[in-house]
């Protein structure tokens, strides 16, 4: 049940508002650079401390789990149920308080989709306002993030076992949110996350020499839906973290469901390399970075659009990506064009994902692949990704 009072009031009030100017052009929330850069530290985090309570004495504070750019995530136990709980306090001030009330809507949305079935997602048990003005969320408490399991293994890639249940679940996670009209829009290692952090370890099946950790459970939940939003319009504009956006993001084109796709293949190739497919902060040097990986160019409908968006004067300011982007008058990609010679040599020690893929996982690249596609009209959706032969066929390590 959400809890509507005080700020949390004036805050639905003002969504109205808000949300008919995001479907014109995706609003600050779905770019979490541009918040860091324009919004540093106007509002202040949550100030807790171990053995506080939250929500009039329901909730016991027992650590912290994270922090991020909208607030903290605390270890709490429920005093009612005696659950471990996890907590998201949201930092002071109105626009947080309207990000969590969207969030909570998105939530509990998916809930009424799969009642007594597995979405693959968080469960939502509550919400709050602990004051001043600091909106609370509780989810269930999960395991660990992939991003932090891997780092825990030292950037190895998982058992193709392993990986592959992983890799299954977080598709037909998608696919149930795809088919409700919801996008997650900011898919990353960090945002999903093992059931259970404990682990054992094994020799590695395609690096001899080296252990790997095996989780004792691949389960998964797809987490934090505050940039989350309704599939009701086209959209516009910059979402996902650079290492996990996709080419028509990236492009400044209309995007839509197929974005999370996109993350979804960079999140499943890390876990079988161990490392980002992209470890890149700059445009132009990221669609050289795809091309070069996928051994594929753009479409020259793709890189005519962009061109043409990139010489109107208001786009151009209104998205600093178009800024670095070049191409040529044949609709080519101008690279290396004006880039530095580290960036080149960047692209250049980039290997194909052809041959980051042993050639005995075929049926593993050819899904990564699809789900890879430069131009998201020929990018499988996640119903058909469910699909994959990959997902059938015998394991081979």
């Amino acid at each position: 049940k959400l809890i509507m009072f005080g700020a949390a009031e004036s805050c639905q009030k003002r969504r109205s508002v808000s949300r008919s100017r995001s479907r014109q052009k995706i609003s600050w929330r779905s770019d979490p650079d541009s918040f860091r850069r324009d919004r540093p530290s106007a509002h202040p985090h949550f100030r807790w401390r171990k053995g506080m309570t939250l929500a009039s004495g329901r909730y016991e504070v027992h650590g912290r789990l994270g922090e991020g750019t909208f607030g903290r995530v605390l270890a709490a136990k429920d005093l009612q149920t005696g659950e471990s709980v996890a907590v998201k306090v949201g930092k002071g001030g109105d626009e947080f308080c309207e990000q969590a009330v969207e969030e909570v809507e998105i939530l509990q949305q998916i809930q009424r989709l799969h009642p007594g079935r597995e979405s693959f997602c968080v469960k939502f048990l509550d919400s709050f306002l602990e004051p001043p003005k600091h909106f609370c969320l509780v989810f269930e408490r999960l395991g660990i993030s992939l991003r932090d399991f891997l780092k825990r293994n030292s950037c190895c890639g998982l058992f193709v076992e392993d990986l592959r249940r992983i890799a299954q679940q977080l598709l037909q996670g998608l696919a149930g949110l795809h088919t409700a009209g919801i996008l997650h829009t900011d898919l990353k290692c960090r945002n999903v996350m093992l059931n259970d952090e404990r682990h054992c370890a094994a020799p590695h099946p395609r690096d001899p020499g080296k252990e790997v950790l095996r989780p004792q459970d691949c389960s998964i939940r797809i987490v934090d839906f505050g940039s989350a939003i309704h599939q009701d319009e086209t959209f516009r504009g910059r979402a996902c973290t650079r290492q996990f956006r996709s080419p028509e993001v990236a492009l400044g084109l209309q995007w839509d469901e197929k974005l999370d796709i996109w993350s979804a293949g960079c999140i499943i190739a890390m876990l079988y390399t161990g490392v980002r497919l992209f470890s890149v902060h700059e445009n132009q040097e990221h669609l050289a970075m795809m091309e070069r990986l996928l051994d594929d160019r753009f479409p020259e409908h793709m890189l005519r659009t962009a061109r043409r968006n990139r010489t109107d004067q208001d786009e151009a300011s209104s998205d600093p990506d178009l800024e670095d982007f070049a191409a040529t008058e044949d609709d080519r990609l101008d690279w290396p064009g004006k880039a530095s010679e580290a960036a080149v040599r960047r692209v250049e020690e980039l290997q194909p994902l052809s041959r980051q893929v042993l050639p005995r996982h075929g049926a593993f690249l050819s899904l990564l692949q699809g789900l890879l596609r430069l131009d998201p009209q020929h990018r499988m959706d996640a119903v058909t990704g469910c699909k994959s032969p990959f997902f059938l066929e015998e394991v081979v390590e």
